[in-house]
């Protein structure tokens, strides 16, 4: 069988990239201490998806939108032709596939724009939670889950559309985009017309690697920064920050600085009581980001600001929780040095 290179590198990477990360998300979206996992996952295809959508305009001619986007009668037409058996090979994507390719970017899109407010979970951490009230998060959350239903239709649909297709054309489509060939139309290989050359050729490729990298620089950025955003110290948690420093320089002036290592030491560290080891972890697992329960069966809202946001955004509860739960564990109050430690952890945990 004659065939003709077809598929870039670009496309075949974004296509099985965005397979490996949806995947990914999927694994990720209902492990309370994976949020951070699946918020990252989620940038990256927040990222490919963009990068994808720049090369449907400037990258080579089959993987450009204008090459495989269709009217809805054309995609008519074409799905009677494939029911049929007689359809028509098409260099890019036939007009069921370029139909597909333009929903499922479309969903995923919507994915990560109503995962950014609801942060993938009940304590609307995410970077756009601000913008609503809790109640329509709530409504955000469901939309946000209705589209993970949805998408994995979608995948189903496209893998057995596959499958037909490549049935009906007598060719492997999977295969062809792992290796960027397809049957050539009418059985003689027919090369791929080539991009634009000479100057307009160069601005072209400018402008695209420009459009790219600023997909790539600022997705990085949010890929560090957005998972951590609750854990910024917030003007209570800074303010108590301040006191302890005051206080524990004044009980001890040769006192440096506060260490998230010591911390967590601190949330480790297990100290007996009734003939039982106990610890701070007994109660809130030995991960700050996941919910814990009491001896009581009493659940446990998550410690670290970056799973629930409410925690150290109130001066009095963040004293109160200090004095019960140091007595509890240490059988004493802490110092305002062991306060520090814990609170520098929590905002970096």
């Amino acid at each position: 069988m004659n065939t003709v290179k077809v598929w870039d590198r670009f496309v075949r990477f974004a296509h099985w990239g965005l397979g490996l990360l949806v995947l990914g998300s999927f694994l990720t979206s209902d492990v309370d201490r994976l949020v951070p996992i699946h918020v990252r996952l989620g940038l990256g295809i927040f990222a490919v998806v963009v990068a994808r959508m720049v090369w449907g305009f400037i990258g080579s001619p089959p993987a450009r939108f204008r090459a495989f986007v269709r009217s809805p009668r054309e995609i008519a037409a074409y799905g009677r032709t494939l029911v049929r058996g007689r359809p028509e090979l098409h260099q890019s994507h036939n007009p069921l596939g370029g139909a597909m390719v333009v929903a499922l970017l479309t969903v995923l899109l919507a994915l990560v724009a109503t995962g950014a407010i609801v942060y993938a979970g009940p304590e609307f951490a995410g970077p756009l939670g601000s913008v609503l009230s809790r109640r329509a998060a709530h409504a955000v959350k469901e939309v946000h889950e209705g589209l993970s239903a949805l998408l994995v239709a979608m995948i189903a649909a496209h893998v057995a559309g596959v499958a037909f297709s490549s049935w009906r054309e007598r060719q492997n489509l999977v295969l062809g985009m792992v290796t960027g060939r397809k049957r050539a139309a009418g059985g003689s290989p027919r090369p791929a017309s080539q991009p634009p050359t000479g100057m307009v050729g160069r601005a072209t490729r400018l402008t695209g690697a420009i459009a790219l990298g600023l997909a790539a620089a600022v997705t990085v950025g949010l890929m560090l920064g957005i998972p951590r955003r609750a854990a910024a110290a917030s003007p209570v948690a800074a303010g108590l920050l301040r006191e302890y420093e005051a206080e524990a320089r004044r009980l001890r002036p040769g006192f440096g600085a506060f260490s998230a290592e010591e911390g967590h030491r601190l949330y480790r560290a297990e100290f007996l009581h009734d003939g039982q080891k106990v610890s701070c972890s007994s109660c809130h697992t030995p991960d700050p980001r996941s919910r814990g329960m009491t001896p009581a069966g009493k659940i446990v809202e998550p410690l670290a600001p970056a799973a629930n946001p409410e925690r150290l955004s109130d001066r009095s509860q963040v004293e109160k929780w200090f004095k019960r739960n140091c007595k509890q564990v240490l059988g004493r109050e802490c110092t305002a040095e062991e306060k520090g430690h814990f609170v520098t952890w929590l905002l970096g945990a």
